[in-house]
């Protein structure tokens, strides 16, 4: 695996040609298991124009040629969006025009391989989906193991090396669950940083765009691009790593490190006893507010009155072709009516409020916790419906957390390479981005050598 940086360079210095990078990914995409709902095979051609380009010493942007991938719920001109399901295969018609988070993207010139696989309708955390089959997790492949989801094709197309990004969303874990479990970097940005025009909805007011990959430098690159901070025009842009002596991180004493695996603990306290031999500042800290999020995701979801209405018309007319594991848990929404949905949110404000407030009053840069409790489950442990549905809520339980503050986190791998996957989870407040960036790149560069 590389980085988009180190791509751009090679390209930029001819050591490799986009239509070498194209070729490549389309074979390993063809070889690879239900990975993709869609494949552009036809992308030789663009590829040929930009490495032409290049030879004439024309200007193109620094990402021009390079393949990246995208989760099926992102319009794409001319392509039709299914978000994982076989119900809008009869509905979907080509799209007119890009999500506004993927104009930049192609204005960029990078080049979409494909459409990833992902939970029907982004509604799952564990990247299960019966139309299209389960890609497995780069780990205990013989096992077969959850790869994660809702943005479960994404992950895994970076982690087999088809590409080194991709573009997913994440509503309560969607892209940091995934990254963890298949040791990659996933960020879920700020609530409102990205645009949500032209992205198959889930829960409107927590959805959110946000890039997986090789690195923590590669997601900050689409993240400028998808954000409007960085119009693909001159040099890439920099990401400031932080000195490690300056760095103070609070690890909440709360049930985000309960009932975790001996996996879990494992790399998370031998991330801990890394961190704290850089001179990196750690503190434990008591944060209510972080259980308070995770009984309000147990109790008073937000995400299924929001998916009911969306879906409801679909529901009543094609029912049966959805993946019941999903059309059960979005008609539950059914249930909710208007007054409690307003409670509910009046619920999330007031979490959000708190944990401002809290976070205000730390003096840290960040919080610090596993991004899930849990290895990569079997697949054949949500075989049975109840326990899919406790093993779905396990996974996203330390994720959503984030998603109910409306802050932003980046999940980096912090287990040594070989033994299972595990994520460490980044947070801050709403609008503390650039920030986090750079917090996890210093995270990310001391880690490293641990990692052999």
């Amino acid at each position: 695996m590389t980085s988009l940086r180190a791509l751009s360079k090679a390209l930029k210095t001819t050591e490799i040609t986009s239509c070498e990078l194209i070729d490549d990914a389309l074979a390993r995409a063809r070889k690879s298991d239900s990975v993709f709902i869609q494949l552009n095979e036809g992308l030789s051609s663009l590829a040929k124009s930009i490495d032409r380009a290049r030879e004439k010493h024309e200007p193109v942007p620094a990402l021009a040629g390079i393949p990246i991938t995208l989760k099926d719920l992102f319009n794409v001109r001319n392509e039709r969006t299914l978000a994982g399901s076989v119900v809008r295969k009869s509905l979907a018609r080509p799209e007119a025009e890009d999500a506004e988070v993927i104009a930049p993207l192609r204005d960029a010139g990078l080049l979409f391989l494909g459409r990833t696989n992902m939970s029907e309708f982004a509604f799952s955390g564990i990247g299960v989906n019966p139309h299209y089959g389960t890609p497995l997790s780069i780990w205990d492949r013989q096992t077969g193991r959850l790869p994660g989801g809702s943005s479960s094709g994404s992950a895994v197309s970076v982690a087999v090396g088809i590409v080194v990004a991709a573009l997913g969303s994440d509503t309560a874990g969607s892209c940091r669950v995934p990254a963890a479990f298949n040791g990659l970097v996933g960020v879920k940005p700020s609530y409102g940083r990205m645009s949500l025009k032209g992205i198959f909805p889930l829960s409107p007011t927590s959805d959110a765009p946000g890039p997986i990959a090789t690195d923590v430098d590669s997601c900050y690159i689409l993240d400028q691009l998808m954000s409007g901070k960085w119009s693909a025009t001159g040099s890439l842009p920099d990401l400031l790593v932080r000195e490690q002596q300056s760095l103070k991180l609070v690890i909440p004493e709360a049930g985000v490190l309960e009932d975790l695996d001996n996996e879990v603990r494992s790399a998370f306290d031998l991330a801990l006893d890394c961190l704290r031999e850089a001179g990196v500042q750690l503190r434990t800290e008591k944060m209510p507010v972080i259980d308070a999020s995770i009984e309000l995701f147990y109790s008073k979801a937000i995400v299924l009155y929001e998916a009911y209405q969306h879906h409801q018309a679909m529901l009543e007319q094609y029912g049966d072709a959805y993946d019941p594991f999903v059309s059960q848990r979005i008609l539950a929404g059914k249930m909710i009516s208007d007054d409690e949905q307003q409670e509910r949110y009046r619920a999330k404000a007031e979490v959000v409020e708190m944990f401002s407030q809290h976070f205000g009053r730390l003096d840290a840069d960040a919080l610090l916790y596993p991004t899930t409790p849990c290895v990569p489950p079997a697949i054949s442990e949500t075989d049975d419906p109840d326990n899919a549905r406790r093993v779905n809520l396990r996974c996203l339980r330390n994720t959503v957390t984030v998603n109910y503050f409306d802050g932003c986190s980046i999940s980096l791998p912090c287990h040594r390479n070989g033994e299972a996957p595990v994520g460490l989870m980044v947070s801050s407040i709403n609008g503390d981005d650039e920030k986090l960036y750079s917090v996890a790149a210093t995270i990310e560069q001391i880690l490293k050598p641990h990692r052999p």
